[in-house]
Formats: C-alpha cells, structure tokens, sequence
C-alpha cells in the first residue's frame, strides 16, 4: 500500500496536465520511495519506465529498446541504433497526448555511455519541447542530480522544469506506519529509523521493539545488517575512508579536528572528504557557537545509519557469525542514550511538520538545535530546537526542549531553560516541552498559554496539543 507524499503526487499531477512539455529531476537517497511514488504517480496513464543498470552502453541500449518495443507492440526484438530512434518511436506511439517517460538511475546511464546527455539534450529541444511528454530523470547518486541542474557547461542545464528532492517522509506519514503500536512504541522506531518509509516498513507489528532489533539488525540475516550498501550511493575507491569518517561521527567526533585525531590523520586530509559526504546528503553540517566564535560540527542525516556506524560496523562479522544476540545484550545502556538522543529529532520532525501545516499558531524558520560551548551565563546552553518567527510573528521565538528519561519533567527545567533563553532577546518565547514521561504537578498546574506540554500520546495523535495548565 502507497502511504504519503502528497505533496509530491499534486506537484506530478499538475506537471502531468501542464498542456506542455516538462522535465522533472527527482533525486534522493537509495530507497527513500523515489520509484514507489513515480510508479504511483504513472499508474493508468501512457508511461514507458526504463530503469538503468550499472552495466555498459550496450547492455543498457538493448534493455531501453526491449521497454519501448513492449510498449509499442513491436513483436521482435530490436536494438534500436541510438536512444534517438527509441525516442522517435515512443513520439509516434503517443500522437499528440501526454505520455511519461521515466528514466530512473540515469547516472548509470551517462556513465556507460558519454554521448547520452547530450544527445538528450537535442531530443529535447528539437522533439519534446513541441510535445506534452513529461520526462522525469532520477537517482539516487545526489551530487550526479545536483550537477544536472547547477553545471553551466552541462548539456542539460536549464533544461528542467522543476525539481523534486525527495527527503524523509512527513511526520504524520512515518506515524501511519506504525499504527496499531503504543505511543511509547512509535517514538522508540521513529528514534531510531527516522521517517524513512524503507526502514518503517520491515517492522513487524506482532514482534516487540527489542526482538525487531534483533532480528533486522543484530541477527545474520538481518536485512539491516548491511544497511549502508541498500541506502547510501555506490561504494567509491575511497570507501574505506568514508567509512572510518562515518564511524567517527557517529561515536560523537563531529568536527573536523575531532575527526582528524580520531582516525590518525591530519585535519586538511579529512576536510578533502567532507564535501562529497554533504553534496550526496549523507552527512549534514551544523553550527554550534563559542561565545560569538561560530564552530561547525557534523551530523549523519540517516539516524539509522547513524546507528548502524556506532553499532554494527565494528562489530559486523561477529553478528554474521551468528553472535548479535550476545552483542545487543552488551549494548543495551547504550543503544537507551542513542533513542533518548534521537528523541530529539522526532520532536523536530513533529514541530517542523506542524509548522509547516500551521497548527502552531504563527510561522516559524527552520527549526534546528542551538549549542553555546561559553555563554554570558557562564556555562553551556544548549537548546533542542530554535527558530525564529516569520511574519507578524517576528518579535518570537520558538524553542524546544526534549526530555527521554523515566521521570516527570518538573518545573524546574523549565525555570533552567527560560534562564538560558536571556541570551536570545524576543517579546514572546513559544515553549514546547516533550517528555517520554509525562509531566510533574507543578508545571501541569502552570497557566501559561506559552508553554505546551507534549508527551508520546500527544506525539502519536492520540491528544491533542494544549498549553500548560
């Protein structure tokens, strides 16, 4: 059953009866739904899906006319000379209706053959631009798709009509994965797989948290257990160093020095790797400050990848050895602080959604963690999630604050975060406290329609949001 992406399926649909011409790049990482929504998308309407392989020119020419020939109702096979000739086909096949072309993974494409580009370069402008066709390339090698659009000299470049980066799926949309579990249940997953329907899809509802942990990603044939090879893009010559990068950030050395002593190599050696880590979107940078000093520090984006570098990559060979029973038994604590970190990032997820919707009453920025190595206060400051308002909402700011731990959060917590928030000066400050245990007395006896009480129930849709009091 297809779940979500609305947004994306309106954009499609509305390209789809545009009356023109439209070229569509929709790019992102490797099974996070790409060909799930474009083949939800194409469904009852004239579609040719070709799908390339990491194969050579010939391979790939001999499948793309085998699709076209299938399509038409050619009843032998033939091997068209040139793409250009399989294009001149499918026009004629269409007459003068929309019809999709679909070419998923088209870096596999251009790679086995040089010429591809530009010769779809002139298919474009001398045959489709007079044609409704809706021409959709896709991948998941995202700095391949970047380059498409942002390479002056390409032969593609300026052609596109719109872009579609497929990201993680909308809060509300991973929750519908996960019905039927208990509150507590659904932040666990969400915690640790994120919104990446791939991941939400393989729990199996009849089994607890723990024995779905076991047996996708401690057990030898665990379909997580080689996560990184199903999600991230094809190994390169350098894997061997992404991976130890990786292995760093996700044992919390997040900046550059950190990482550098890390691995035993020099700072400039590390910082050489970084870019193509963040252009294909497997790590992102952050900012976190030293008085007015800004300090960037990384993060990996996927929490299950994440998760997979601080817990499986050492430990790989044991688990196929049929030893992950024992391993996850050991890591037990620390798997605990690794949910009760990520709970932070469903909370943003739930706030970023609900900000985009409007349901929290005024408009916000981007939602993103704060961290103040040396504040004015004289110690720390570190924030879950701020954003500044938007609109009339200017003179506020939204802040969040995330507690996973097994008791009530009291008022005091609020009294310490509303002391850290005199370093940022604002009319108004919308309080949003999320707390895996409930709430104590005294702040449920506050009355301030400015502080909003949020725990898993409220999380998982069960309640709805208030204030305090």
């Amino acid at each position: 059953m297809f779940i979500g992406r609305k947004e994306e399926l309106s954009e499609l649909e509305s390209r789809y009866h545009s009356g023109r011409f439209e070229m569509g790049i929709v790019y992102g990482a490797r099974r996070i739904g790409k060909t799930s929504l474009l083949q939800e998308f194409s469904k009852d309407k004239p579609t040719l899906y070709f799908q390339a392989k990491e194969s050579n020119e010939l391979d790939n020419r001999t499948a793309f006319s085998a699709k076209v020939n299938s399509l038409i109702g050619v009843p032998y096979s033939f091997v068209y000379p040139g793409y250009s000739e399989g294009f001149d086909a499918l026009l004629k096949y269409a007459g003068n209706q929309p019809f999709i072309i679909v070419i998923d993974e088209i870096a596999f494409l251009a790679r086995s053959d040089r010429g591809f580009l530009s010769e779809l370069q002139y298919n474009i402008d001398h045959k489709f631009k007079d044609h409704p066709v809706k021409l959709i390339l896709s991948g998941s090698t995202i700095s391949f798709m970047k380059n498409i659009l942002k390479d002056k000299r390409g032969p593609l470049f300026q052609r596109s009509t719109f872009r579609m980066n497929m990201k993680k799926m909308l809060y509300s949309d991973a929750l519908a994965f996960l019905d039927g579990l208990s509150a507590e249940d659904k932040i666990k997953y969400l915690s640790l797989f994120g919104e990446h329907p791939y991941y939400l899809e393989m729990i199996d509802k009849n089994k607890t948290f723990d024995e779905n942990l076991r047996r996708l990603l401690f057990g030898r044939f665990g379909t997580l257990v080689d996560a990184p090879d199903k999600v991230l893009p094809t190994a390169s010559n350098d894997q061997n160093t992404y991976n130890t990068i990786l292995k760093a950030i996700a044992h919390r050395k997040r900046t550059n020095r950190e990482i550098a002593q890390y691995i035993g190599k020099e700072p400039n050696y590390v910082a050489s790797y970084l870019p193509k880590l963040m252009d294909n979107e497997i790590i992102e940078k952050r900012e976190s400050f030293n008085r007015n000093q800004k300090m960037n520090y990384y993060e990996i984006s996927d929490n299950l990848i994440r998760f997979w570098y601080r817990f499986i990559f050492d430990n790989q060979e044991e688990i196929l050895q049929d030893m992950g029973s024992v391993i996850f038994d050991d890591l037990q604590e620390e798997i605990a602080l690794f949910i009760s970190a990520g709970f932070e990032d469903v909370a943003i997820s739930y706030l970023t959604e609900k900000n985009i919707t409007g349901e929290l009453g005024y408009h916000y920025g981007i939602l993103r963690g704060y961290k103040a190595d040396n504040s004015k206060l004289g110690r720390s400051v570190e924030l879950d999630g701020l954003a500044s308002g938007m609109g009339e909402a200017k003179n506020r700011l939204l802040v969040a604050e995330c507690k996973y731990r097994s008791k009530a959060l009291s008022l005091a917590v609020l009294e310490h975060l509303r002391e850290s928030l005199t370093i940022f000066p604002a009319e108004h400050y919308d309080i949003y406290l999320f707390s895996k245990s409930g709430f104590a007395d005294d702040i449920l006896a506050l009355e301030d329609p400015e502080v909003h009480l949020i725990d898993p129930e409220k999380m998982s849709g069960d309640e709805k949001m208030t204030g305090a009091g």
